[in-house]
């Protein structure tokens, strides 16, 4: 072994014979040299920057001074998405299997999210069973039904105002015919707009994304998607000119990412917070129960399975016309009485039922003077077709 300071006679005769650093010359010792298990071991080490390790990892501590992601630059703790709904799972005001007309004011469709158009007319349609970048989802459709210099969109406002100052990404899977279709972040405090890129309307699915670092006073942010100009303005629109969509995903950072799948049950959890159709255990009506009494008040309360956004709207399409004198069927707009131990009630009862109303956060409440004097009635039986809801939208 080759010395830098080789020890001397006198240094061994007093039994010094421990070798330091600083007697071994740079470079003296060789691999060679070294037992194969060590060297094995070197070159299999993992740099302290870089590198890709295979297999498990068991860790016992750990303490990260970063994001944690996954290869794509996913992060896997807590939600990332700030779109609700924006693989169009949810549905609770209809199906809308088929092409709906839009009107020129924002009305809801889907859950979350409001259409409308502008100096032209068109059609939205939820569709099942899209396969998108190699995946199978759902797609929400918007189609110009005639041309001009206007736009046709869909919006969903996001309630949380926590995005000042923050860089946000906003990204999805688009398929059109348009090059005016594109995303808009719409920072409504700030009044600023940041397009996406513009779909080529080559006919096939192209990600659309966009990147803005919010203003101090961004406020709330407005996602619109559709067929618009940069700053949510009108754009040339010809008939037949279509967006559809999958995908739709809003989050912090720079990086548009793999879109977060919820299950079904999640999506509708959080969609209930700004709408609450009740759903109807055995497919054909709900039926509440209430205090009964001749000439009395319908009292019903209905408990809502999350808190709501704000004091919650109350809509119904029940008319004393309607009253069937027997248990609605399956998506009929029917309702009826029914007297305990009796049977159904075969009148809507001496007061007029269009005039239930009511409201609530946690519970809808609903009254009106709907007995006739003669008889009573224990319980209401509203048919699947009815309009029966509560609406605390943005």
């Amino acid at each position: 072994m080759a010395t830098s300071n080789s020890k001397n006679i006198a240094e061994l005769l007093n039994g010094d014979t421990t070798i330091g650093t600083t007697d071994i010359a740079d470079d003296a010792i060789t691999a060679a040299k070294i037992a194969n298990s060590i060297n094995t071991d070197i070159g299999n080490a993992l740099p302290k920057a870089g590198g890709t390790m295979t297999g498990d990892l068991t860790v016992t501590n750990a303490t990260a001074t970063g994001v944690l992601s996954d290869p794509s630059g996913n992060v896997r703790a807590g939600r990332k998405n700030w779109i609700i709904n924006g693989d169009f799972q949810i549905s609770q005001r209809g199906a809308y299997s088929s092409a709906t007309s839009i009107t020129a004011s924002p009305v809801y469709y889907l859950d979350r999210f409001r259409s409308k158009h502008n100096n032209i007319s068109g059609t939205t349609v939820r569709q099942t069973n899209q396969t998108v970048n190699g995946k199978v989802t759902n797609t929400m459709m918007l189609t110009a039904t005639a041309g001009s210099n206007g736009r046709v969109e869909a919006v969903q406002i996001i309630e949380d105002e926590v995005f000042n100052s923050q860089t946000v990404t906003v990204s999805a899977w688009v398929i059109s015919n348009s090059a005016s279709a594109r995303l808009v972040i719409h920072q409504n405090g700030a009044n600023i707009q940041t397009s996406s890129n513009a779909h080529t309307g080559g006919g096939a699915y192209e990600l659309l994304k966009a990147t803005v670092t919010c203003a101090s006073n961004a406020g709330q942010l407005h996602i619109y998607t559709g067929i618009q100009a940069a700053a949510t303005g009108n754009a040339a629109i010809a008939n037949g000119d279509y967006f559809k969509m999958a995908f739709l995903q809003l989050e912090l950072g720079s990086v548009a990412t793999d879109f977060e799948h919820l299950s079904y049950a999640e999506q509708l959890r959080l969609c209930y917070r700004y709408f609450y159709k009740p759903v109807y255990g055995n497919g054909a009506y709900a039926r509440f129960n209430f205090h009964y009494e001749p000439s009395a008040w319908i009292g019903l309360e209905i408990n809502f399975p999350v808190t709501m956004r704000a004091n919650a709207t109350f809509s119904h399409s029940l008319t004393n016309a309607k009253n069937k004198g027997a248990s609605p069927t399956s998506s009929e707009d029917k309702w009826c009485y029914y007297i305990q131990n009796t049977g159904f009630r075969g009148n809507a009862g001496g007061g007029d039922i269009s005039n239930l109303s009511g409201n609530g956060v946690t519970h809808g409440q609903c009254g009106v003077a709907s007995h006739s004097p003669d008889a009573h009635a224990s319980h209401i039986f509203i048919g699947g077709g009815c309009t029966f809801q509560f609406d605390a939208e943005l």
